[in-house]
């Protein structure tokens, strides 16, 4: 999908638990030495969540702190809310934390897709702006929390080591320091009938007595839903592979091992931009990879203007979703796109 009207990333905000667990948690009489799980890992230690940092708390501070004032709040008119657990109450959680945000007149909508959830929200709230012109600003939230004792929070075979968290991204139509230029999903559904029936996080332990695989039929269907996503989301936005401009990509936070698999060869060579790979910092989380990174390039100021970075995220089931934004400054950002656009 190409953004033929001016959507800014105003501003993005990550919350994060203050207690950590360490991988040692993972690792268990008989299984992979703590080495060797740390390799596979690619984290040492991901933020846990306690009574005093719920999903829901996390996400409401989250959500204000990209919010300059009260008055701001209430001129949202669309908040997206994705997440990965279910609770008692999630059937309202949505409107709740519009609600409590003061986005008490906005659209609140719900979005179950996984670890993709967030970064299809920003689909979602990309093209309801450019559909409705009468919509300034758009809140896409997430915010997951397993706790202390959840057993699946280092499931090696899964290549996701959770990290509790919370975040929160404004889309503006007037301001902000990266332009939003393309993004483009790609699925695959069928292989959903291969998971189990029950959330594998909310099971019992998984058992580390060998390394995770790094091949299947998951692999491969998941890579083609990222090729797919990765060539639409470049062309939508008017550039190849090659072009100069395109310094960074993001990937997803997840094991090493797993972007590994996920992502060799699926960038043509000539491709030069730094892929970066923040899964150390946070552990995967849950749903708020995107909106993470994309807080990582406001706060690194990580490109110059007219540059730009290619973010990648992916959600389980399978769906790929991949986000080009550009580095501009307020007064000349749709002049740099032209520009660039005539050149690509």
């Amino acid at each position: 999908m190409r953004i033929c009207d001016e959507v800014f990333v105003e501003a993005a905000s990550v919350v994060l638990p203050i207690r950590r667990q360490t991988i040692r948690h993972a690792v268990q009489p008989g299984g992979l030495p703590l080495e060797q799980a740390e390799e596979l890992a690619g984290v040492t230690e991901v933020p846990v969540a306690d009574h005093a940092y719920c999903r829901e708390s996390m996400a409401v501070t989250a959500a204000r702190s990209v919010l300059a004032s009260p008055r701001a709040a209430q001129d949202v008119g669309l908040v997206v809310c994705a997440w990965v657990l279910d609770t008692d109450t999630d059937w309202k959680l949505a409107p709740r934390l519009a609600r409590k945000v003061g986005a008490g007149r906005a659209v609140a909508i719900g979005v179950r897709q996984l670890s993709n959830g967030g970064a299809i929200g920003v689909q979602i709230a990309a093209a309801q702006m450019m559909a409705e012109a009468s919509l300034q600003t758009a809140l896409v939230l997430t915010g997951d929390a397993l706790g202390p004792d959840a057993p699946g929070r280092w499931a090696a075979a899964e290549g996701a080591f959770m990290g509790d968290a919370a975040t929160a991204l404004l889309l503006s139509r007037t301001r902000g320091r990266l332009a939003v230029r393309s993004i483009a999903s790609s699925g695959h559904c069928q292989h959903e009938a291969e998971f189990p029936r029950a959330n594998p996080l909310l099971g019992p332990p998984p058992s580390a007595s060998g390394a995770p695989a790094k091949g299947g039929s998951g692999s491969f269907l998941l890579r083609r839903c990222v090729r797919d996503a990765v060539q639409g989301a470049l062309a939508d936005a008017g550039l190849d592979a090659g072009d100069a401009r395109l310094r960074i990509v993001m990937l997803p936070r997840l094991a090493p091992w797993f972007l590994d698999v996920l992502m060799t060869g699926l960038l043509p060579e000539s491709l030069t931009a730094e892929q970066l790979r923040l899964t150390a910092r946070t552990g995967h989380l849950f749903a708020g990879d995107m909106t993470a990174n994309l807080d990582h390039l406001l706060r690194e100021d990580a490109l110059e203007v007219g540059q730009y970075a290619l973010l990648v995220s992916v959600g389980s089931g399978f769906t790929a979703t991949c986000l080009v934004v550009q580095a501009v400054s307020p007064l000349t950002g749709a002049k740099i796109h032209e520009k660039g656009g005539a050149t690509s």
